[in-house]
């Protein structure tokens, strides 16, 4: 520390010239801060993005659930289960009187999966949407609604099952020939839908080699469903979430006899049953997320039927020719 006044004036000169140098060199510091200028090494904060979110950080959502189809206004009760963008369980619960409340982080985006198929009428089918808590405003990022309108769940009917030419359940075959038909089915109950109806045939083995249905794909047919003895089974799927407005649907299929027998009179050579898809849940979904809920016509953990019931009976006589 300098003792004499010349020196004392020297060293207060010299602070006052070094705190001036400090000062200066914090402004460019703070100018080149706020421009950005040092990238990720100083990021600077967005205060127009922080003052869009809601002082807790949460959007309270309003689901709103309908009946789609209904002829005047109908709330739709069902499950529902939030996910976030990666598939992540969030949360799950049911809407009372057509509507739920749920929060969520803000700035996020989600999926929401929701259905009714706990067996009690009405079911309704699922539905998936995606949803964004990315609002133009704090107040906006607050509280959302997302309103979602359902199908009514309903099965399939056999209008007939018939040949192509003479409209009835017999159709003529000779050994080693190929035989067409025709299957009718729409759905059952007014103002509702099936979804993806699936079509399963059990043949008798003895004397069909094969059968097919050109427009439609192949499908696993579910375990729940045995084909008596000396009878096959296969299933093709429609891959269409049919309405009963869309009335009589009409399907070709054909069956490849056997190449040493065609059909003997009367035989019952095919039976018709019309199934359909729905979502079963894994008992670990909470862990599996997303992943957890698989379509099907059946749970396969317990060959339990999903969706609505199945169709009764359709059958097809062979003649021989």
């Amino acid at each position: 520390m300098p003792t004499d006044k010349g020196s004392t004036k020297k060293y207060k000169k010299m602070a006052k010239s070094n705190m001036w140098i400090w000062a200066a060199v914090a402004v460019v510091v703070f100018l080149v801060y706020q421009s950005g200028a040092l990238g990720d090494i100083m990021p600077s904060k967005d205060t127009g993005v922080a003052d869009l979110y809601p002082s807790d950080l949460k959007t309270t959502i309003t689901l709103n659930t309908g009946d789609e189809l209904a002829t005047s206004a109908t709330n739709a009760n069902v499950s529902y289960y939030v996910f976030n963008s990666a598939g992540k369980y969030l949360k799950e619960g049911t809407t009372s009187a057509g509507t739920a409340s749920f929060t969520v982080p803000s700035g996020g985006n989600y999926k929401i999966l929701v259905y009714d198929d706990d067996g009690i009428s009405p079911d309704y089918l699922p539905k998936e949407l995606a949803f964004s808590t990315n609002g133009d405003s704090p107040e906006d990022r607050a509280v959302s609604t997302i309103n979602v309108d359902l199908l009514k769940e309903s099965n399939v009917t056999i209008d007939a099952v018939q040949d192509p030419v003479d409209l009835n359940a017999n159709i003529s075959t000779g050994a080693g020939q190929t035989a067409n038909f025709d299957i009718l089915y729409s759905v059952t109950t007014s103002n509702a839908a099936s979804n993806k109806p699936v079509i399963r045939v059990e043949y008798n083995s003895s004397h069909i080699d094969s059968v097919n249905f050109p427009t439609l794909s192949p499908f696993d047919c579910p375990d729940r469903l045995t084909p008596d003895s000396a009878e096959e089974e296969i299933c093709f799927i429609d891959n269409r979430v049919l309405k009963s407005a869309d009335g009589i649907q009409r399907v070709s299929g054909n069956l490849l006899m056997d190449s040493t027998r065609g059909g003997d009179d009367n035989v019952e050579a095919v039976e018709i049953t019309i199934i359909d898809v729905g979502v079963y849940q894994e008992s670990n979904y909470k862990t599996l997320g997303y992943e957890g809920f698989k379509y099907g016509s059946e749970n396969p953990n317990d060959n339990s039927d999903v969706a609505s019931e199945d169709s009764a009976t359709g059958s097809l006589y062979t003649t021989g020719e």
